[in-house]
């Protein structure tokens, strides 16, 4: 219920408006995905972030971080907020969790699970207690351990492909400085052939490599080097 100043009516003078004045203003937990912590997880992690939303009827809702001010200005609506809200780890949310129905989530979430990794390190006392919720414990354990697993893998595919750019990268440069090799001392416009030399180049190697090279950048290179142009 909406708080009258009668102190301030009968000395005459009206309250000051808020800065949303006939807006719908709610406090709620915005989830936010982290992802450098998604990475190293091999799973989804998300940052819970206290946020407000405003919308004036007729008009769309603007959400973002809860300001000093939200809290001056709307003290009982942030009391209510803060009243179920404890500060929660960085995790993955349970309203996120696939393998989770919405009533087994309201259910857990009263009972103060919030995230996966909360069920995950649940003792067997509690699981006993949580009766056939339980099994929510050893499916979140499961799944993260998979993740787990599958993130050192992810890693190593990572930092493969990485390389393999790297080296095409620089076998692409390397290619280049022959091209303009043999513009300088042929007088030619090689400019048509630059595309057809890198889709016809071979996979990403090692500088150092000893792989054949393709017929054009082959070419090149002899051209570079003063040879006669095969016919």
């Amino acid at each position: 219920m909406a708080q009258i100043d009668w102190q301030s009516i009968m000395n005459g003078t009206s309250q000051a408006k808020k800065r949303y004045h006939g807006a719908n203003v709610n406090f709620f937990n915005a989830y936010n995905l982290n992802r450098q912590k998604t990475l190293e997880a091999g799973r989804e992690i998300y940052d819970e972030i206290p946020s407000i939303s405003i919308q004036y009827p007729g008009h769309d809702v603007t959400v973002r971080k809860i300001e000093q001010q939200d809290i001056v200005e709307y003290p009982e609506k942030y009391a209510a907020f803060m009243a179920g809200n404890e500060p929660v780890e960085s995790g993955t949310p349970l309203s996120t969790w696939t393998l989770m129905n919405g009533a087994a989530m309201k259910e857990l979430a009263y009972l103060g699970f919030k995230t996966v990794e909360q069920l995950a390190e649940a003792d067997d006392e509690t699981k006993r207690k949580l009766g056939p919720l339980g099994k929510f414990c050893k499916l979140a354990k499961e799944w993260i351990d998979s993740a787990g697993g599958t993130q050192t893998q992810l890693v190593a595919l990572q930092q493969q492909l990485d390389k393999e750019r790297e080296s095409r990268k620089k076998l692409e440069e390397q290619l280049e400085i022959l091209i303009q090799r043999v513009e300088a001392s042929e007088g030619t416009d090689l400019r048509p052939m630059r595309k057809e030399v890198i889709q016809d180049s071979p996979e990403p190697v090692e500088p150092t490599s000893s792989a054949p090279l393709s017929d054009l950048a082959q070419e090149l290179i002899e051209r570079s080097r003063g040879r006669p142009r095969k016919v």
